[in-house]
């Protein structure tokens, strides 16, 4: 293993690694910083719901009303939109509520960050009525 390799494998494949030039500058400390307050941000809504019980219906009705308009968005309103929303919302909002809390807000945040714009565009390309 040489001094510059990636988990061992860079000097295997006769590469140098991508740290020493990532690290100029200053730019892992950054990248440390910024997945720290990304972690931080993810985590926030699960322990907000423990510690206030008045934010965790509020948090899994907002989930609840969120995960039906979607479904009804795509599929219509059917008798089967209200048989996968409510098997949706079982699992999501009852079961896994924590962790439901958490994606969501992590894919609110990066969407405000506009990481997922192509994503969007996609999803609305598809629910347009022809």
């Amino acid at each position: 293993m040489g001094k510059n390799s990636l988990f061992g494998l860079a000097g295997f494949f006769g590469q140098r690694s991508v740290f020493p030039a990532m690290n100029q500058a200053g730019m892992i400390q950054i990248f440390l910083v910024i997945m720290a307050v990304l972690l931080f941000i993810i985590l926030l809504p699960p322990i907000v719901m423990v510690l206030f019980p008045i934010a965790d219906i509020l948090i899994r009705i907002i989930l609840v009303f969120l995960i039906f308009s979607t479904v009804r968005g795509y599929l219509g309103s059917s008798i089967l939109s209200v048989i996968i929303s409510g098997v949706l919302i079982y699992f999501l909002v009852i079961k896994w509520a924590y962790f439901t809390a958490a994606v969501y807000v992590a894919v609110f945040f990066l969407l405000t960050l506009q990481v997922f714009s192509i994503v969007i565009f996609g999803i609305g390309m598809g629910m347009r009525k022809f």
